[in-house]
């Protein structure tokens, strides 16, 4: 377990169901330093992967060109690189560097050597760019992580041990809280300019919705403003509890959830509005006048849904926005009130607020102009409010479906969710997940991306000067409504981790309940984030290709000749490529050519490195007499090691060494220097 930007994030093995299988999905997180040291590791094993294919390739192409007949120095020189270099690099400069001293003694020698060179440089090219990037091949499926903790469990609100008061203070912080932190990711992450380092929570940055500007207003045709077909409507389709909340389970355990928003400004025609005055000396208020917005009443408290002063245009203040909601105790007119969904009301005022241009957006309509003195001292025309109050309406409604069957409940409201969902047929799995969201329903509604916010929840109020705006958009409302409806798509995405880390803070009236089911350990067991860093993950396959496939091509390697004798020793047909190779090694070489000159008595000339009886000595080659040209000569019966003592020998090298200054010895060419098999050597 590693903990990294405040999240516990489980190191070790583990399978992302994303992936098309579990093989494919198998992962390794570990450390960001320890990942580099696999990543070193890795890069120079392939390297070594390299050397070891070059041996292959090389053996392959010496065998292949061995051939039984007379052949020019230039070929059996190409032969020995194969036979002798280590490297496919270092093969390639020797390569070229044969025609450029042969030249003209060797029939078209730059045509003969650049295929080969070429096939040496595409080796040399494939394992530097295998080692560069072997560890963009084991990099695991997606940049999820898998979190672990144990404070799994969720916020409890304990009415019985708490006075209520307490507890809905508790749950309006929490709540509130919640809203804020969702709203500031929505700024940062869910538009055109997403700020990468605020956005690295969710494995999914943000949830797509489509919206439909002509959509059918839910509510009667003469609230709607726009009429029928004027209401907009934000659809989110199939939301993927893995791929979208990264609830990492497989395929056949997953569920998807759909969320439908659909809003319009409203008309507040007489029916649904009158003037109240306060008549009443023993209240403040008294003289105030007030409008009754008359959508319903709050049960058990006031028979209006929303009452608004209009002093208040006096008190020098901007906006004001309240709401109200089914969930809050209003019971709506029928003109309003929608089957299968949650409906809420959103109370817009200007109050004193003053702007520099008309507005025609229906939620902020503004076209009453009024002369003001300007900070010229000159005269400006500035535009106030067309309405105390403007308001807007929307509903909620929520689907689950079971990808298993493709059974779905109808779009719904929150009272109706739980007998839907048991009607899908799902499993114990699936249902845990619908179970996690279910209950969070009205924290996903429209109203509580407002609710106790105020003007804040306005984009508009971020471009206010104290009591002036500049001119909005005509589809300013559509704007709010956007990014309201985001902000419960945000809180979406946050409530599995939440359940998975445990709750932040625990406020005073609440206490945290720890999961306690096993269906409920396994989901947060199951939670994935995006990885905030700190970790490094690895693809198990891509780490085992890479490592059964090098160790194989390195054991091949070594044990080649053994394998290809052996094989050989059955069909002995073509014996001779395997003699030849064995010759055209340097230890074979070095024998053929002493042994030519007579000197040192060899075993194992079959073998791999031939040896001389035990306590022979051999003579460099004599580079005193041609340095442009050293040879070996042969032995003279005198030099023989056997016939002289220790202190004779010294003497002996020491007068040859003084003699060969003024006498020409002769010299015997060194005829076996080449590993050409003559005819008799053939036979």
């Amino acid at each position: 377990m590693l903990e990294y930007a405040g999240f516990p994030i489980y190191t070790g093995v583990w399978v992302n169901y994303g992936a098309p299988n579990r093989l494919l999905g198998s992962t390794l997180t570990i450390s960001t330093s320890n990942g580099g040291l696999l990543s070193a590791f890795l890069a120079i094993f392939v390297s070594l992967v390299g050397l070891a294919f070059w041996r292959i390739l090389s053996f392959a192409l010496h065998q292949i060109r061995a051939k039984e007949a007379f052949q020019d120095g230039f070929h059996h020189q190409q032969q020995l690189i194969f036979r002798n270099t280590s490297s496919a690099s270092d093969a390639f400069w020797q390569l070229l560097l044969l025609p450029y001293y042969w030249g003209k003694n060797a029939r078209s020698a730059w045509m003969r050597t650049l295929p080969l060179a070429l096939l040496t440089l595409i080796n040399v090219v494939a394992f530097a760019i295998a080692a560069i990037f072997s560890s963009e091949i084991t990099k695991g499926p997606g940049n999820g992580v898998l979190i672990r903790s144990a404070d799994c469990g969720s916020l409890d609100f304990d009415t019985d041990n708490n006075a209520f008061s307490e507890y809905r203070a508790a749950y309006s912080t929490v709540l509130l809280n919640d809203t804020t932190e969702a709203s500031a990711y929505t700024r940062n992450c869910y538009g055109s300019n997403a700020n990468g380092l605020r956005c690295n929570r969710y494995v999914q940055r943000k949830i797509p919705w489509k919206t439909n500007v002509n959509a059918s207003c839910p509510f009667a045709d003469d609230l709607c403003f726009f009429g029928e077909n004027g209401a907009m409507e934000m659809d989110t389709g199939p939301i993927d509890s893995h791929h979208a909340l990264g609830i990492n389970v497989p395929k056949a355990d997953r569920i998807t959830y759909r969320k439908v928003a659909t809003c319009s400004p409203l008309r507040t025609p007489p029916k649904y509005r009158t003037v109240w005055n306060q008549t009443n000396p023993d209240y403040l208020t008294y003289g105030d006048i007030y409008d009754h917005f008359l959508f319903g009443p709050i049960e058990d408290t006031v028979n209006f849904t929303y009452r608004y002063n209009r002093h208040s245009i006096l008190e020098e203040y901007a906006y004001t926005l309240k709401s109200v909601s089914t969930f809050d105790s209003w019971k709506p007119v029928p003109a309003l009130l929608q089957r299968n969904s949650d409906l809420s009301l959103f109370f817009l005022a200007a109050n004193t607020l003053a702007y520099g241009a008309p507005v025609s957006d229906p939620f902020f309509s503004a076209n009453i102009p009024r002369t003001v003195l300007g900070p010229t001292n000159t005269n400006m025309t500035v535009y106030d409010s067309d309405d105390y109050v403007n308001v807007l309406g929307c509903i909620d409604q929520h689907q689950y479906c079971n990808p298993n069957n493709n059974k779905c409940t109808t779009l719904m409201g929150s009272e109706s969710t739980i007998d839907e969902i048991l009607a899908l047929n799902m499993s114990v799995k699936q249902f845990s997940i619908a179970a996690l969201i279910a209950p969070q329903q009205q924290v996903l509604s429209i109203f509580n991306s407002v609710n106790g916010r105020g003007s804040g929840a306005l984009r508009a109020s971020e471009s206010l000067f104290e009591l002036s705006q500049v001119g909005l958009p005509n589809d300013q409302w559509m704007s709010e409504v956007s990014s309201w409806f985001a902000i419960t798509l945000a809180k979406l995405q946050e409530i599995p981790i939440r359940r998975a880390i445990g709750p932040s803070y625990v406020p005073a009236g609440s206490k945290l309940k720890l999961a306690s089911l096993p269906e409920e350990i396994r989901l947060c067991k199951s939670q994935m984030i995006l990885s905030p860093g700190g970790t490094t993950s690895f693809s198990v396959l891509g780490i085992g290709i890479i490592l059964i496939v090098g160790i194989l091509l390195i054991l091949l390697s070594l044990f080649l000749d053994s394998l290809t004798g052996y094989f050989r020793s059955k069909f002995p047909k073509h014996d001779y490529k395997q003699i030849q190779w064995g010759l055209d090694g340097i230890f074979q070489l070095h024998r053929l050519a002493y042994e030519a000159a007579g000197q040192g008595t060899w075993t194992g000339g079959a073998d791999s490195v031939p040896i001389t009886k035990q306590g022979d000595l051999i003579r460099v080659p004599d580079f005193h007499a041609d340095s442009k040209h050293p040879t070996l000569r042969m032995r003279d019966k005198r030099e023989d090691p056997a016939q002289l003592s220790e202190s004779d020998q010294i003497t002996t090298a020491q007068a040859q060494d003084q003699s060969s200054g003024g006498e020409e010895e002769q010299k015997t060419p060194l005829v076996a220097y080449a590993p050409v098999l003559s005819s008799e050597a053939a036979a």
